[in-house]
């Protein structure tokens, strides 16, 4: 048979001792690394805005408004377009109404000038629509245009910045005698879109 291995009590706790300093050590070395940490605090996200105003204001504005334009008669009038908010938005223009007035009453004259249409003004008319100087609207007769039609600028308006929007108007020498005293007029929407 072989040699015995007498195993005592002095024995056993030095292995047990030699087991315990070879694991610290092996411990200590993967516990050995510099480390340092820093804060951040008050992170947030907010919304810019789009804030569309007409000649400064929110409320609703009247730019173009004529009286007893004759054959020949032609001019011009603007408003400003403003973005009060922080976002650059492209503007949107849309024909919101179209009303035609004959001899000073809407829909049918009833042939008081023997014509069985609305006002006649509008065939004669013409109108072109810019923003900035560039046109949105090439010049065209008023009868050509329909509620919901809507124009897109190319440009935008920054936070902060401007346009102006601008409508000429012609009423050519030969306007028919029939369009006196009648007249037309329209709405429009603006808007601005993000960009």
């Amino acid at each position: 048979m072989g040699d015995r291995i007498r195993l005592t009590r002095r024995r056993l706790l030095g292995a047990a001792l030699a087991t315990g300093v070879a694991g610290a050590g092996t411990g200590a070395g993967t516990m050995a690394a510099f480390s340092d940490s820093e804060s951040s605090s008050n992170n947030s996200v907010q919304a810019g805005t789009l804030d569309l105003t007409l000649d400064g204001s929110s409320q609703t504005v009247t730019f173009l408004d004529v009286m007893g334009a004759e054959p020949g008669d032609s001019g011009q009038s603007s408003v400003t377009l403003g973005n009060t908010g922080s976002v650059a938005g492209v503007p949107e223009v849309e024909v919101a109404a179209i009303r035609s007035t004959e001899n000073g009453y809407y829909g049918k004259e009833n042939g008081q000038d023997g014509s069985p249409s609305d006002g006649e003004l509008d065939e004669h008319l013409e109108l072109r629509a810019s923003l900035d100087g560039t046109t949105i609207l090439s010049r065209t007769t008023a009868d050509s245009l329909s509620v919901g039609d809507s124009y897109t600028a190319s440009s935008t308006i920054g936070g902060g910045g401007s346009s102006t929007f601008t409508i000429e108007w012609w009423l050519p020498s030969d306007t028919s005698d029939l369009a006196q005293s009648d007249g037309f007029e329209f709405d429009l929407t603006f808007r601005l879109q993000q960009a």
